[in-house]
């Protein structure tokens, strides 16, 4: 599991987030739950001597408003 953190206009709005891989920019990082914040990747930043990945994001308030918003979302 690679640790993550999600940075929201350039805030960490959520730290230590574990997921199986790094994702990639375009990828959409999402609960299982389809009512919870969904967030689009735009950039992944690595940092020298710092185990967790900084993962820029935009912020979508659930999984609909997500697919109304990112073309080839479904």
């Amino acid at each position: 599991m690679v640790s993550c953190n999600l940075v929201l206009n350039g805030r960490t709005i959520l730290t230590d987030v574990s997921l199986p891989q790094v994702p990639s920019k375009g990828d959409i990082v999402a609960n299982v739950n389809h009512k919870d914040k969904h967030y689009l990747v735009l950039c992944v930043e690595y940092t020298i001597n710092y185990d967790s990945v900084n993962l820029h994001v935009k912020e979508f308030a659930n999984q609909l408003t997500c697919v109304n918003n990112v073309q080839g979302f479904r």
